[in-house]
């Protein structure tokens, strides 16, 4: 797949099949993503890779019964035992990294750019993935974060889904980049 084509076609993934997906395709990919780039040469990414669903579901939950606390304007989506979180992917991946206040913005940078390369490895493959953010809003629940299995030592960073898609997703549209200076 040409890269321009792999950019565009792309798509968050919010609707999977059951179909499992194979520990090489999971290492595979993960093993792109950590060829992203990091700050100083770093390389500090650290991997949980969930696929009990029902772990998957608890922290779908979780995170719901959060963000009805903290978003009172969403509480009205989150109120539903649909898993608008996770959407029932058989594979969830915590991007993490080592707790360090100095390096914690670096981190989150390198964790977010390992991510694009491992969405575009899982589009590649004829896999889907999806971002789901709202999951780092566990990070203010140590007890749940104790059970999800996250050291002590470190913090999660990009929390994404993966599986194969249910339907085929065609490629979208952007606006043009937004130059607001063009310093020459």
């Amino acid at each position: 797949m040409e890269l321009d084509t792999c950019i565009r076609g792309r798509r968050s993934v919010r609707v999977y099949t059951d179909e499992p997906v194979s520990k090489e395709q999971i290492e595979e990919i993960l093993g792109l993503g950590v060829w992203a780039p990091t700050g100083m040469h770093r390389e500090p990414l650290k991997f949980i890779i969930i696929e009990d669903k029902k772990l998957i579901k608890f922290i779908s939950d979780e995170t719901k019964q959060v963000l009805k606390l903290t978003m009172p304007a969403l509480a009205e989506q989150f109120s539903t035992d649909k898993d608008v979180i996770c959407y029932d992917a058989p594979v969830l991946v915590l991007i993490c990294t080592e707790k360090d206040p100095q390096w914690k913005q670096v981190n989150l940078c390198d964790s977010v750019l390992a991510a694009q390369n491992i969405f575009l490895k899982a589009h590649e493959m004829g896999l889907g993935t999806c971002y789901v953010g709202f999951i780092n809003f566990l990070n203010t629940k140590p007890d749940v974060i104790k059970k999800i299995g996250i050291p002590d030592n470190c913090e999660m960073m990009v929390p994404l889904v993966l599986g194969h898609p249910k339907t085929t997703q065609n490629e979208g549209k952007r606006k043009s980049p937004e130059i607001i200076k063009w310093i020459k």
